[in-house]
């Protein structure tokens, strides 16, 4: 196993019991993140993307396999704050203001937040949200919850940063404007990233490779690498070779 500042899983087997069934989520599942790359995983809905990232979280356990975030094993990861995540629901505490819903991750790794100011005004300022460091998450749009969680998920300077549908909530304007905004905040902060998405075009959009799974079990069945260079702009949604690579990404994820 590599022991670098990657995401690397190997010959992963998860399998869910009860009720007298079973359920195979994945099989074999392998994956390898390269230290400061950007990885989408994408594949039908059941087919075990977000079971492979709450394995790499450390919040599932694995039946075999062997699985090392940044060189640990995942809960030693996640716990020592290597590992930083945002998921769909932005799940931002409604009573905190911006500021300390982005310092919570160091309150939980009890770490003083006062000796992080800097760094939190930083982290506001670098997802657009400056100005509105005293707002309550009822003031502010899906997309700027969205924003917090990111800037949140980033305050423990993590190695590996895991996103699972991020921005799938959003309307498809909204959505594009996020990805551009999402890559700019990656590029400066050079962690390694794996996004779990059911877009096609914003995996190509804003991976250097997407990983296609399979369901029935959950399995990596082919790797993309993205050809586009950085910094991608919203013009790329327009290029025809960006819609043939989302054509032939769609046929192998169709099982064409």
């Amino acid at each position: 196993m590599l022991q670098d500042h990657g995401i690397h899983l190997r010959a992963v087997h998860k399998t869910y019991r009860g009720r007298g069934s079973e359920v195979e989520a994945l099989k074999d599942m392998n994956l390898d993140c390269a230290p400061g790359s950007f990885t989408a995983l994408i594949g039908p809905s059941g087919c075990g993307k977000s079971t492979a990232m709450r394995v790499a979280l450390g919040l599932e356990d694995y039946d075999s396999g062997e699985v090392r975030i940044a060189g640990k094993p995942p809960a030693e990861a996640t716990a020592g704050g290597v590992t930083g995540v945002a998921f769909q629901d932005a799940a931002l505490l409604p009573w905190r203001s911006v500021e300390r819903n982005v310092s919570l991750p160091l309150e939980v790794l009890k770490r003083d937040p006062e000796k992080y100011r800097h760094e939190i005004e930083k982290l506001i300022q670098l997802v657009g949200l400056r100005g509105y460091e005293k707002a309550l998450p009822g003031q502010l749009s899906g997309g700027m919850r969205q924003r917090v969680s990111i800037a949140r998920s980033l305050i423990t300077e993590p190695e590996v940063l895991f996103m699972d549908e991020p921005f799938g909530a959003l309307d498809q304007i909204r959505r594009r404007k996020m990805n551009v905004e999402l890559q700019r905040i990656w590029m400066e902060t050079e962690s390694t990233a794996l996004l779990v998405t059911h877009g096609i075009d914003e995996a190509v959009f804003l991976a250097d490779n997407v990983v296609v799974m399979h369901s029935n079990p959950g399995r990596v069945v082919e790797a993309a690498e993205i050809p586009f260079a950085r910094p991608r702009k919203m013009e790329l949604y327009s290029d025809p070779d960006f819609h043939a690579l989302c054509e032939k990404i769609a046929r192998v994820l169709h099982g064409e």
